[in-house]
């Protein structure tokens, strides 16, 4: 995650504060991030999630050479059990 500073005038930081508690923020990272958000909002396109076969993520994971094998057993297995994988493993 990025780190943005900003600097406010502090009567609008107080507003911050205090719209960050009235609204169960715990943080004020976590207010500015969804007032971002809303403002995104139209801009932001989702594409849907296609799940790709764990033997594909497996050999293209080895053929990267970055992993070893224990760390790609443990990627394959935490997505065997995700949602997308469960009951579809091969």
């Amino acid at each position: 995650m990025a780190t943005l500073s900003i600097s406010l005038p502090v009567q609008l930081s107080q507003k911050v504060d205090a719209e960050t508690k009235r609204q169960g923020f715990s943080t004020r990272s976590e207010f500015i991030r969804s007032l971002i958000r809303k403002y995104l909002h139209e801009e932001l396109t989702l594409e849907p999630f296609v799940p790709v076969p764990l033997d594909q993520i497996r050999q293209e994971m080895t053929a990267a050479k970055k992993y070893n094998r224990k760390f790609i057993d443990s990627v394959i297995a935490g997505l065997s059990r995700s949602s997308f994988y469960a009951d579809k493993t091969p």
